[in-house]
């Protein structure tokens, strides 16, 4: 049942997303960070061994609640945009840690990541036509159904070509939110980007949404690649943006949150003095927004009509999936359509680019084993023909894995690769189950794990004998190769 149209919700003010880089900025800068929005699926440890798939890192979500400022719960893993309704565990899991994070409401992405027959790697553009919307509709019903407060969907980043077979971007957001009472997380960065890359321009989208529905806005900085501006989350807010927000907010009666997103990877490049002057623009903002009355500059555009339906949901999701993780056409018309959009393209590449980016941070002593002797290039053949065989995976050690398991396959005759490859995978094990683990080695492998751990390769071999290595939960310290669960990108 869809909630009610006008839900009670509070202020909140003017925020970030969370990331432990981003924490000491909380804790340093008092009361100038009104508000944390949380995105628990980039804190979530894959464990296959539990009936969820993944567990929580003991004490965390207590730790965050203790934060300064509000909390909001932005969630990563169930999409509403396709055909695959949220999954229980994940659902479960989302609506606990609105509870004890006492958010207002919970958000999602109007995308999809997935198909029935594997991840995507991406969040990808919705099916806008009358059969996807009632996808969509039914999808959100169920995430609704199953919070214990209000739901407002994000608007997507959609990379590819406008279609005459599709409702335009902003009609279909509004149709959305009309049919199911959701709330609409206005993503400036989002709709920015797809202006600048050839669909609807940011004032015609603004004016097909019910600006009542507008509870909360996200902005980001972004930058250019391969001729599309790039949702990257990676710098300062264009100047444009600003302004176009600037214009915007007083039309936005209930707005009640203005959130930065910057992704962690970034936080030291973009510099915490450039975060907080972000934070600093956007609380003039803030200060400056009207309530109430829907007043603003924003004018109603004419209603651009619906086009009759193409193909069905189901086949766009599946063909679409397809493509961006760099498979070849399947030979429908569709999919020969799509596979030509420069948007896909760009696309294969991101994802790729992610997928290298996990199995570096996850098997740091595989990878820079497989780069030292194998060379860029000779690492770069290995991955791509692992991409060409296996589809990507929503958590990093799950990627780490099957990629592992792809190296077994492929039996390199690297010395000592499958000894780092043990430690690794005992590393991974330990960090998901907390049990202490004894990996065993013909010789001596600590000099070429501290030489890895610099980027080179060992002077003298290890010597030979029998050696062990204990790992235990202490050893893992956390969290040092990097394998929490990773978000796909939204860019």
């Amino acid at each position: 049942m869809a909630r009610s149209a006008e839900p009670e919700l509070p202020d909140l003010g003017v925020g970030i997303i969370y990331s432990p880089e981003i924490e000491p900025l909380l804790l340093e800068t008092g009361s100038l960070i009104q508000v944390v929005e949380v995105e628990p699926q980039t804190m979530w440890l894959h464990f296959p061994g539990s009936p969820a798939g993944f567990k929580e890192p003991p004490g965390l979500v207590e730790r965050l609640a203790g934060l300064p400022g509000h909390k909001l719960v932005h969630s990563v893993a169930m999409p509403v945009g396709g055909t695959t309704l949220p999954d229980d565990a994940q659902l479960s899991g989302v609506r606990r840690w609105a509870g004890r994070l006492a958010a207002p409401w919970v958000s999602e992405h109007l995308s999809f990541n997935e198909t029935r027959e594997h991840h995507a790697g991406f969040f990808l553009a919705p099916r806008q036509t009358e059969a996807g919307l009632a996808a969509v509709v039914a999808s959100v019903r169920a995430l609704q159904e199953a919070m214990p407060v209000p739901v407002a969907v994000e608007t997507g980043v959609n990379y590819l070509k406008r279609r005459a077979d599709e409702i335009p971007d902003g009609d279909f957001i509004a149709e959305v939110s009309r049919r199911t009472g959701c709330g609409i997380l206005l993503d400036m960065h989002n709709v920015y980007t797809n202006a600048l890359n050839g669909r609807q321009s940011v004032e015609q989208f603004v004016s097909s949404l019910p600006l009542e529905r507008v509870w909360e806005l996200h902005l980001a900085g972004g930058m250019d690649l391969d001729g599309f501006w790039l949702d990257g989350h990676c710098d300062a807010i264009p100047e444009r943006l600003v302004e176009l927000t600037r214009e915007i907010l007083p039309a936005l009666p209930n707005v009640h949150a203005l959130i930065f997103e910057v992704f962690p990877s970034f936080v030291p490049l973009v510099g915490w003095p450039k975060i907080r002057a972000q934070i600093e623009r956007m609380r003039d903002l803030w200060a400056a927004r009207r309530t109430g009355q829907a007043n603003g500059t924003v004018t109603r555009a004419a209603a651009e009509p619906w086009a009759r339906p193409g193909a069905a949901p189901e086949e766009w999701e599946r063909e679409l999936a397809r493509l961006v993780v760099g498979w070849a056409p399947s030979g429908t018309p569709l999919s020969l359509e799509l596979a030509v959009d420069p948007g896909v393209r760009l696309m294969q590449k991101l994802v790729r680019e992610f997928r290298g980016s996990m199995l570096v941070n996850v098997l740091r002593f595989t990878m820079r084993l497989l780069i030292l002797t194998l060379g860029e290039e000779g690492a770069m053949t290995v991955l791509r023909a692992y991409w060409d065989k296996v589809p990507p995976q929503f958590y990093a050690t799950t990627e780490a894995a099957r990629f592992l398991d792809f190296l077994d396959e492929a039996d390199l005759k690297i010395p000592r690769l499958h000894e780092v490859m043990s430690f690794e995978r005992a590393l991974m094990a330990t960090a998901m189950d907390d049990q202490v683990r004894v990996v065993k080695f013909a010789a001596d492998i600590l000099p070429l794990l501290r030489a890895l751990a610099e980027g080179e390769l060992p002077a003298q071999p290890g010597r030979a004998g029998d050696f062990e290595i204990e790992i235990t939960p202490d050893d893992i310290g956390g969290n040092p190769v990097g394998i929490w669960g990773q978000r796909a990108p939204s860019h």
